[in-house]
């Protein structure tokens, strides 16, 4: 039986649901597919690699030429839409630098309960760092990801790895994009209407007051131009982090899609800042 749904909030509507606020939406994100299939072509990727048996449970792997480590990107969507096939491009400048790129699919609500989609994510890199890549590529390891990707990025900090069998502290770096931590605030939107989600489980599942199972390095970055609601998200979780230093980095004019154009930009203080998590890794 689904959950009764809570009465709709303007306001929190207004935060979230990002097609009443970011009128260029349609254009940005309907380049994605497109721009993923050229960088497909011009980087062909070891591709839709089952780390479960669920059909999107899947990742790609763009494995660099001498690799130095490896960056981990999961896409948003709420929880809700869209797949690892519409972000091939954000692979490429990471792969000129050296690192190989891994990004997985998962399953989506309402198919699939809320509360499953992390614990696929947490399959998804334990397949990866088992099964895939090479010591080069377990090096240095940063995970990142945008909007509820950014939510997936950051459960992975805590987690208990070696119950997994693998390192305490399988890799070095978080790097949330726009993310969503404190699920209770899209209670009373109409994005919870796939979501699912009950008070109960927005409380237990939302990560803001979450430790840090192990150190890391840690940054967490959000557009300028994005609604209060995401500003708060970020700032949020960087002060439950707060004793692992984390950095809140606020890309300016940048709005909840096109941030990701100053992630996969070399020059952009964005990228830059990926770049100096992954290559002040521990090898």
């Amino acid at each position: 039986m689904n959950p009764p749904a809570a009465a709709l909030d303007e306001t929190q509507e207004l935060q979230y649901n990002l097609a009443l606020t970011v009128p260029g939406m349609p254009i940005t994100t309907g380049a994605w597919p497109s721009r993923a299939e050229a960088a497909r072509r011009r980087h062909p990727p070891l591709a839709d690699l089952a780390y479960g048996t669920h059909p999107r449970a899947r990742l790609d792997l763009f494995r660099a030429t001498a690799p130095r480590g490896t960056f981990l990107f999961i896409h948003g969507g709420f929880w809700r839409a869209r797949s690892k096939d519409e972000f091939s491009w954000i692979a490429e400048p990471f792969l000129d630098a050296g690192y190989s790129v891994a990004l997985p699919s998962y399953p989506l609500c309402p198919q699939t309960p809320f509360a499953a989609i992390a614990p696929a994510i947490r399959a998804a890199f334990t397949h990866l760092y088992r099964a895939l890549l090479s010591p080069a590529e377990r090096a240095r390891i940063v995970v990142s990801g945008h909007s509820a990707g950014g939510y997936l990025a950051a459960d992975l900090l805590g987690v208990d790895w070696t119950a997994q069998g693998l390192p305490a502290a399988p890799f070095h770096g978080v790097l949330p994009v726009s993310g969503v931590f404190d699920l209770v605030p899209l209670l009373a939107t109409s994005i919870n209407a796939d979501l699912q989600l009950t008070p109960e489980e927005a409380a237990r599942l939302s990560l803001h007051r979450t430790p840090a199972r192990f150190p890391a390095q840690i940054a967490l970055a959000v557009g300028g131009a994005e609604t209060e609601g995401f500003r708060q998200q970020s700032a949020a979780m960087a002060e439950g982090w707060r004793a692992l230093d984390p950095v809140l980095i606020t890309v300016p004019d940048a709005n909840h899609f096109d941030i990701l154009d100053a992630l996969a930009t070399p020059g952009m203080a964005l990228h830059e800042a990926a770049r100096a998590l992954l290559d002040a890794g521990p090898a």
